[in-house]
């Protein structure tokens, strides 16, 4: 089913709306505003891990101190952290 991503451009929040066949859907931002931006979102490529193959987050940030990963190899993982 399509998910649609929107911006509002009165109060800049970034949303989601499922958009179902033969439903008319309220394109309305929680604000209450209509004046909105429709987005280009990123797909979801599926793996053979059971991630997204587009997902960066780095595989060896799993203590909280290393949450921030700061940079390549700062987590111990050579080439991590998206770079």
């Amino acid at each position: 089913m399509p998910i649609f991503e929107y911006k509002c451009n009165d109060c800049e929040k970034v949303f989601e709306i499922l958009h179902l066949p033969g439903h008319n859907s309220e394109k309305k931002c929680a604000c209450g505003s209509t004046n909105l931006t429709k987005l280009i979102s990123a797909p979801f490529l599926p793996s053979s891990v059971g991630k997204p193959a587009n997902d960066t987050s780095c595989p060896g940030c799993d203590s909280t101190a290393a949450k921030a990963c700061p940079g390549s190899n700062a987590c111990g993982v050579p080439g991590a952290c998206g770079n």
